[in-house]
């Protein structure tokens, strides 16, 4: 991973931005460059399933859900996962994705649209008609 500042940091300014973040992941260029867990909420599994799940699962669950968006539904913004323990968001971002857990309390749809739309994210994101990188 890289090193990053804390004050630089995505994660730290989604966590400040929405308190019902419980963990972000950012993978570029197929690496990840950022995994963290809020330090308001507990882990629900072990790190390694978290970092097979940004490097394997997510590439390709955003991939298939592009390729179809791409064909003629104007593209993709973000894909929702329903776990037993928890809401998985996946966005496109920049060159690769970023990963946000959510509970299942909170509005999965709600959360992704708050911060689809920050000026981070939105600037780095071309969520349209975009291949999704992996």
């Amino acid at each position: 991973m890289q090193n990053i500042t804390a004050e630089e940091k995505l994660s730290a300014q989604l966590f400040g931005m929405e308190p019902k973040i419980r963990y972000v992941a950012v993978n570029q260029k197929g690496k990840i460059v950022e995994m963290e867990q809020s330090p308001s909420y507990p882990s629900y599994n072990p790190n390694e399933t978290d970092r097979m799940e940004e490097l394997i699962v997510n590439p390709i669950v955003l991939e298939l859900a592009a390729r179809r968006g791409n064909l003629d539904m104007d593209g993709i913004r973000y894909v929702v996962i329903r776990y037993g323990t928890q809401y998985q968001l996946l966005i496109p971002y920049s060159e690769g994705h970023l990963s946000i857990g959510v509970e299942l309390q909170d509005d999965p749809v709600e959360i992704a649209s708050k911060i689809t739309a920050a000026p981070q994210i939105a600037a780095l994101s071309d969520t349209r008609r975009t291949k999704y990188h992996s």
